[in-house]
Order: C-alpha cells, then sequence, then structure tokens
C-alpha cells in the first residue's frame, strides 16, 4: 500500500515540528518524492499524474490558512507532500480530518486555559467578538493578547500525522 508510505514523513515532520515549530524544506522535498516514486512505480503515468493532483489539492487546501496566518508555510507544503502518497482525493479527506483534528486540539488548549488558569483564557476575546457578530452582523477579529493560550504556536504537523493516519485506518479494507 503506497498510503503507508506517508507514514515516515509525518513521524518525522511531527518530531521536528514540537522540537523546533518548523518542517524542514528538504524533508517535505524528500517525502514528495517519494510519494511520486512510488506513485509511479505503482501506476505508471496514471500514478504520477494522481500523486501531481495530490500535491496540488494538498497544498490548496492549507495554502488559504497559511495567507491568513492561521498554519505556517510547512504545513501547507507538508499537506501538498501527504497529497503525493494519497492522491486527490484521499488527500482532501485527510486535510479535512486534521482540521478537524487540530480544531478538537485548539478546543483543549483553550479549555485547558479556563480550567487550569496558567495563562490569559481567550473566552472574553470571543465572547466580544460574537456579540459585535451579533449586534453590527459584521465579524471582527480581536488577536489574541500577550500570554493567552491561543496565542501560542500550535504544532499542527501533529494534526496531519493524525488525520493522514485516521485516514490510511479508514481505508483500510477489513477482509
Amino acid at each position: 500500500m503506497i498510503e503507508l508510505g506517508v507514514a515516515p514523513l509525518v513521524i518525522i515532520a511531527v518530531i521536528r515540528d514540537v522540537q523546533s515549530h518548523r518542517i524542514p524544506n528538504i524533508l517535505i522535498l524528500a517525502g514528495a518524492a517519494v510519494g511520486f516514486l512510488l506513485q509511479g512505480w505503482a501506476a505508471g503515468a496514471g500514478g504520477v499524474l494522481a500523486a501531481t493532483y495530490g500535491l496540488l489539492v494538498g497544498l490548496a487546501i492549507l495554502l488559504p490558512g497559511y495567507l491568513m496566518g492561521f498554519t505556517g508555510a510547512g504545513d501547507a507544503k507538508l499537506m501538498a507532500a501527504v497529497g503525493t502518497f494519497l492522491g486527490p482525493i484521499g488527500v482532501l479527506q485527510a486535510a479535512l480530518i486534521s482540521i478537524f483534528i487540530g480544531g478538537l486540539i485548539a478546543m483543549g488548549f483553550a479549555f485547558s486555559a479556563l480550567i487550569f488558569r496558567r495563562s490569559a483564557t481567550p473566552w472574553g476575546r470571543y465572547s466580544l467578538m460574537l456579540r459585535a457578530l451579533v449586534i453590527t452582523g459584521r465579524p471582527l477579529y480581536i488577536p489574541p493578547e500577550e500570554g493567552e493560550v491561543m496565542g501560542k504556536k500550535f504544532p499542527f504537523a501533529v494534526s496531519i500525522a493524525l488525520g493522514s493516519t485516521a485516514w490510511i485506518v479508514w481505508q483500510w479494507p477489513l477482509a
């Protein structure tokens, strides 16, 4: 299964992202190259085309998050490299799962700030943004204050690894 080739890529990316909040370009390039090679070996030109479309879809789905400052460039490039293994439909589904998992982790951080009070809580800021939306009908973004838990960098490679793994397990044949 070509999809299993993504495991070393996401494991190394998680380790590097947790340690340094960076995913090295050489890792992304090597992962994408392996994805293209495996796809080409398994399915010929059709596999290379699937890897190309997977790369483009993987990049496209996280690129808006990078442009808005929600994710890092390494996260978008990692999802593109994952796309070379999973193909366009697979990477789309894995990315959506990853975004969902990332949201759950972010909510866990927010609730932990409320419970443990180790850092500034985002709930007052969220309340103000919600009130502004209800009163004016327009969204208002208030950036996190210094020390707020939601202002800290989150290694999104963890979500990508969990989302990709969940997708692979979901696709695994039962028989």
